[in-house]
């Protein structure tokens, strides 16, 4: 016996006859489960999947179809994503959930069963009406009870002529997901929600996305860039330079990152090292005036002037028309009119901290979610250095893109 998960229309139009030929053979079938209802009805969804049963491996005939439905809640209190299922079939309806050959409902109710356990989720709900489907019954006592709990309610139905439906909801005992991860279908939509939340500002529950994502997707780039990014809003700029070291461990050529990574630098006061990261940044793009400006000013901010005015002055050597450059090029003048007079950054009078706000702009994976900008903490340099704006290119920034009545959650359409 085997499972196949099908979870694309190209999949579903592939398997019709099949479909079709175990339909006709249920006695249990009924309109909502037909092919070409769930094939309306799917191409307007986003998370869904259908699992296939069959008795060979082998073999690419299958006996039993179970459609099932995706929904992602949020706790209103922790702001934790979880996800329910749903059996499209029988939701609503109280009717059987899934179509099979006949004889062979009690394997293909196991079988489903097992195969969800292995899944991530936090509820199923079943819906019963009299006479109760048998296999539907099979189905509901296949699942364990060990970490999972049951519980029901009676509601009327629409039709005034038919008795009411008796509703099943088994969910965990944790109240999380199975496995403590997202469900893979809903990965997409929670890190969108969690870069719509970042942007309001709501870092606690954006973090607690972001960290939802990683833990089901160790590698999603986006979501660890963006937890880096979060923590640079939020100030912590060493835990965004550890993110950022991480993600440069992996792409060690992203140098969007390694922007950031000497942003934060800057940040926390490492000159040194911050021009050590615009200089490699540099030699990887000469002609990005942004990156040029930001290697004179560490360089000045870490004691060694005369480097940093040579390559003030080399602005002078780089041929661009770009707007930036030009604008870069403008202000490293300026900043060569104001050191002449001075002998050296220790005779300057003492300067107060001050904290200058960039513009953001650039995109790192092609989307247009706006995220709340960082700012730089200068505390050895002079505010003119940095005013009165630098170029809109300054910083690099990420742009996105991707229940139950008796817990406190928010029901998020996809």
């Amino acid at each position: 016996m085997t499972i196949d998960v099908i979870g694309y229309s190209r999949e579903f139009k592939k398997i019709r006859k099949n479909w079709n030929r175990v339909y006709l053979s249920d006695p249990e079938s009924h309109p909502l489960l037909s092919w070409s209802w769930l094939n309306e009805y799917l191409s307007r969804r986003e998370q869904w999947f259908i699992l296939a049963f069959g008795q060979e491996q082998t073999d690419h005939r299958y006996d039993a179809f179970l459609p099932l439905e995706v929904t992602t809640l949020q706790d209103d209190d922790t702001g934790l994503f979880s996800d329910q299922l749903l059996m499209i079939g029988n939701r609503d309806s109280g009717e059987s959930g899934f179509l099979c050959m006949p004889g062979l409902e009690n394997a293909a109710a196991d079988a489903f069963a097992g195969f969800l356990m292995s899944e991530s989720w936090t509820s199923m709900r079943f819906e019963r009406c009299e006479p109760s489907s048998a296999r539907l019954e099979h189905l509901l006592q296949a699942f364990p009870d060990g970490p999972l709990s049951r519980s029901s309610e009676d509601r009327a139905r629409g039709e005034i002529d038919k008795g009411p439906v008796h509703s099943v909801l088994i969910r965990t005992r944790t109240g999380r997901n199975l496995h403590d991860r997202l469900n893979r279908r809903s990965v997409g939509f929670v890190f969108e929600r969690a870069m719509a939340l970042h942007a309001e500002g709501k870092l606690d529950v954006a973090e607690a996305g972001y960290r939802q994502v990683i833990r089901t997707i160790p590698g999603h780039v986006q979501a660890r860039y963006a937890l880096a990014q979060l923590y640079s809003d939020r100030g912590d700029h060493a835990e965004a330079e550890y993110l950022y070291r991480g993600l440069l461990a992996t792409l060690p050529d992203a140098d969007e990152i390694l922007h950031r990574l000497g942003d934060t630098q800057m940040e926390q006061g490492s000159y040194g090292e911050a021009s050590k990261t615009f200089e490699k940044l540099v030699g990887r793009h000469p002609h990005r005036g942004i990156l040029r400006y930001k290697l004179a000013v560490t360089l000045l901010a870490a004691g060694r002037r005369d480097t940093a005015i040579a390559v003030f002055l080399s602005f002078d050597e780089v041929a661009s028309d770009d707007s930036d450059h030009i604008r870069c090029k403008l202000k490293a003048r300026e900043v060569l009119r104001r050191l002449e007079p001075v002998c050296g950054m220790e005779e300057q009078s003492e300067v107060q901290q001050q904290r200058i706000s960039f513009e953001p702009t650039g995109l790192l994976f092609g989307y247009s979610v706006p995220v709340a900008v960082p700012s730089a903490r200068f505390q050895t340099l002079a505010p003119w250095l940095l005013e009165p704006s630098l170029p809109s290119g300054a910083w690099a920034h990420l742009h996105a893109r991707s229940g139950d009545r008796d817990c406190k959650c928010s029901r998020l359409k996809h």
